[in-house]
């Protein structure tokens, strides 16, 4: 578990808490990410929040570790049949 100190700076009118780069790295975070927060009486706990990508919501749920149903492929007939 990572642990440390960090501290609010004013940014504007605002005040923030900068992150290590180390931490950064550790999440795959990156600038405009997005975190959920949770405030408890004595803690507050932030957690990011990563969008799933299109092509990994299609994907949900395939197994790599299996050949691919090359049946299931239409392939359109022989070559020079295809439609442009």
């Amino acid at each position: 578990m990572n642990q440390g100190e960090l501290t609010l700076s004013k940014w504007g009118n605002s005040l923030s808490i900068r992150l290590p780069q180390k931490l950064l790295n550790q999440f795959g975070l990156e600038q405009n990410d997005k975190f959920e927060f949770k405030a408890t009486d004595n803690e507050i706990i932030l957690k990011p929040v990563k969008e799933t990508k299109a092509i990994d919501k299609l994907l949900a749920g395939y197994d790599r570790s299996q050949p691919y149903p090359m049946e299931v492929v239409d392939k359109g007939g022989a070559v020079g049949e295809e439609l442009y």
